[in-house]
């Protein structure tokens, strides 16, 4: 993954440290000051795969292979590990979000973009 793919407060896997970390404004500039299209792997940073275990402790319930996560009436969020490719729909009154979603941070990435804030724990 390039460092450009990463936003504060993403969760990636730090193999440094042997343990999930959260990318933090201070700590951004400093792992990759050379450039952001470096490689994260370079620094042993590395993305999250998303798991059902990961969304059942964020709140969402399982229907079929599909995980729900109601937010508010008429919002919410899917992610279907039912098709080849895993996506999440981020639905809300206005307008819906539908990217493949193989990540943790992909996740993260699609609920910002649909303005949810979610606090995700590891």
């Amino acid at each position: 993954m390039k460092a450009n793919e990463l936003m504060v407060d993403d969760w990636v896997y730090n193999k440094n440290i042997n343990k999930p970390m959260q990318i933090y404004p201070t700590i951004f500039p400093q792992m990759f000051r050379r450039t952001p299209n470096a490689n994260t792997e370079d620094y042993n940073i590395f993305p999250i795969p998303l798991t059902p275990e990961i969304l059942k402790k964020n709140g969402f319930k399982e229907y079929d292979g599909i995980y729900r996560l109601d937010i508010a009436e008429g919002v919410f969020v899917n992610v279907d590990f039912k098709s080849k490719e895993p996506f999440v729909s981020v639905h809300n009154t206005c307008y819906s979000a539908i990217p493949i979603c193989w990540y943790l941070h992909q996740l993260q990435h699609a609920l910002r973009l649909c303005g949810i804030e979610k606090t995700i724990k590891l």
